[in-house]
């Protein structure tokens, strides 16, 4: 256990994207390695739009990184503390951008630690959940890793709003267009 800890001792590193070794790799890398992401876009947005959304119906950056750690906390509390009565609530979620970010980054070494503690065969034991199911140490792993990632798109669509990544319009990248297809329609396709 501690030969993998000292093998990537630098919590702020995920491991090689192109040469994923193992399934614990690869959910290291969808948990904290893209709470980095979250965190990226997090420290843009400014002060005055911490709070903010261009919609009623679609979280704040606030809100969306007290989501992200809320349910880190939780599943890393339901893999980590066998008995169900030593469960404790989430902690008091900072008011100010700066605090909460320092709580998500916390929280994502946290994961980090924890990945590079398991086995494989760690993955196939099971943890009862916060409603009394019980589920594989392998599902909590892969239910933060959807979580993350899709808190990554909230995080980066409001920053995309905001001006802090690309300028002008939206333009995605179109593999045929790199390919250089002949007579292929433009995408994405006119607004209207």
């Amino acid at each position: 256990m501690s030969e993998q800890i000292e093998s990537q001792p630098d919590l702020n590193q995920n491991p090689n994207f192109d040469r994923l070794g193992n399934e614990l790799e690869a959910f290291e890398l969808m948990t904290a390695g893209f709470v980095g992401s979250i965190l990226r876009a997090a420290r843009q947005i400014p002060d005055d739009r911490w709070n903010w959304s261009f919609s009623e119906r679609t979280p704040t950056p606030r809100e969306t990184c007290e989501h992200a750690f809320i349910w880190l906390w939780c599943d890393r509390q339901q893999i980590q503390v066998l008995d169900r009565s030593l469960h404790r609530p989430t902690p008091d979620l900072p008011s100010d951008r700066e605090s909460m970010i320092q709580m998500l980054q916390d929280e994502a070494n946290e994961w980090r630690r924890m990945i590079r503690s398991l086995t494989p065969e760690h993955l196939n034991e099971e943890r009862e959940t916060w409603d009394g199911d019980m589920r594989l140490i392998r599902s909590f792993l892969f239910h933060m890793g959807q979580h993350i990632i899709y808190k990554a798109g909230q995080i980066w669509m409001l920053a995309f709003e905001l001006g802090l990544d690309g300028s002008g319009p939206y333009e995605a990248p179109y593999p045929n267009l790199y390919y250089d297809f002949p007579g292929c329609p433009k995408w994405p396709s006119p607004r209207g």
